[in-house]
């Protein structure tokens, strides 16, 4: 089977409804299971007991005006978020996504970056 391959600038990023591509410069989904191996008579045995899902956005800083903003209020609320990934050949979803950090990074020689990591449940379709 061929592959197809998707260019990054095809996705797009959306946090509670709200579309984010234009800041966003890289983005990360991962899935880990949790696998418990169990050491049988015969042979072992391999058996999924979770599931971890984490997403991570590094994107240019806004100030007030967006999503830099959007994060603050969420995380001073203690609020889960909603964000979605989407490519030309799937969506990934995490209904509900807690953030686990948001930080902005400034060098005198560059421009302020901002990167947030988020952990839930993501279904990709």
């Amino acid at each position: 089977m061929a592959a197809v391959s998707v260019a990054g600038a095809a996705f797009t990023v959306s946090i509670d409804a709200v579309q984010y591509e234009d800041q966003i410069t890289t983005g990360t989904i991962t899935t880990t299971p949790t696998i418990l191996r169990t050491k049988t008579l015969s042979d072992v045995a391999f058996d999924q007991t979770d599931l971890n899902s984490t997403m991570s956005l590094e994107f240019l800083y806004d100030e007030n005006t967006g999503i830099y903003e959007a994060l603050q209020t969420a995380i001073a609320g203690s609020s889960a978020v909603a964000v979605e990934v989407a490519s030309a050949v799937g969506v990934w979803t995490g209904a509900d996504m807690y953030i686990e950090s948001a930080e902005v990074t400034f060098a005198a020689d560059g421009i302020a970056m901002c990167s947030t990591s988020f952990t839930g449940t993501v279904v990709f379709v």
